[in-house]
């Protein structure tokens, strides 16, 4: 039996908006506040994940934030031609100043303002919840940026931020491009995709509620990439068509080109940090309609 549409519309409403607001603004602040020792950086704040891209849901509580480093950029510049990457290498020699001090630095700040509520996980520093405030993860990266041939125009650059995990492994990502792409895809639709991404959310809870899905198989992050991938014209009519015909349809294509939103990573592969494997993407999908088929 299909899922009646009043629950999808339960499901398809947005998550906690005023606290994550006022989370993000209080730890803003503080990683703005002019006594930060590492003010000189340039530092750029912004929001990312899902309350950054208006898919979160009552279950997901945390706010994701990033610092970025922007006084210093790393980059990319494997695909300049030789003549390209020699003159780079020389107009711009290496920074004396490196992400390992930005990052202590932000640390030991936000130490400071939270004392014991500070964790440095492997990604990200993660900020307790007290009172009002909301679980918070912190990620404290660099600018990226990633050089190409652009024809007659020369050469030209995607930025993205790139990260120092605790483990030594270094990760870029571009979190502002997944947005702003996430958006005019869903914008596309006529404004279904977002609400389509927080019902298959809350339908991967309830499936792993139910022993239907294994705990973290499905990031948010990759769903939104998925359905990022879908085409536009099987998005409307009611929240039941676009469930069912977007998970119908995942289900049966190749999905080994789909790119991630922001459009510089492949969506699904077995062994990178950027990408989700092709099994637990399956896994997904086949929980989802069992899920959904063996309602309620």
């Amino acid at each position: 039996m299909a899922i009646p549409e009043a629950q999808l519309e339960t499901w398809a409403a947005i998550g906690a908006q005023v606290t994550s607001k006022d989370t993000y603004a209080d730890i803003k602040a503080v990683l703005e506040h002019a006594d930060a020792p590492f003010r000189s950086r340039q530092p750029c704040v912004f929001l990312q994940g899902s309350y950054g891209n208006d898919t979160n849901v009552r279950t997901e509580s945390d706010v994701d934030i990033v610092i970025r480093m922007d006084s210093v950029f790393y980059y990319d510049i494997s695909a300049l031609s030789a003549d390209d990457h020699k003159a780079f290498t020389r107009d711009h020699p290496p920074s004396e100043y490196r992400l390992q001090e930005f990052k202590a630095e932000v640390v030991q700040w936000l130490v400071a303002n939270y004392s014991s509520d500070v964790d440095v996980g492997n990604k990200a520093v993660t900020i307790a919840a007290r009172g009002n405030r909301r679980k918070a993860d912190v990620l404290i990266s660099a600018k990226h940026k990633r050089f190409y041939y652009a024809g007659f125009m020369g050469t030209d650059s995607v930025e993205g931020v790139k990260f120092l995990t605790r483990n030594g492994q270094w990760i870029v990502n571009y979190p502002q491009l997944h947005s702003t792409n996430l958006t005019t895809r869903h914008q596309a639709t006529n404004n279904w995709l977002k609400p389509a991404a927080r019902i298959l959310k809350n339908m991967r809870s309830r499936a792993t509620e139910a022993g239907i899905l294994s705990t973290g198989v499905a990031p948010s992050y990759y769903i939104e990439g998925l359905l990022y991938n879908v085409p536009v014209h099987l998005f409307g009519k009611s929240y039941a068509d676009t469930v069912w015909n977007c998970l119908n349809w995942l289900l049966q294509v190749d999905k080994s080109e789909f790119r991630c939103a922001n459009e510089q990573h492949t969506l699904l592969a077995a062994d990178s940090s950027v990408s989700w494997h092709p099994d637990h993407c399956r896994a997904f999908l086949d929980g989802l309609a069992a899920f959904w088929n063996t309602w309620p």
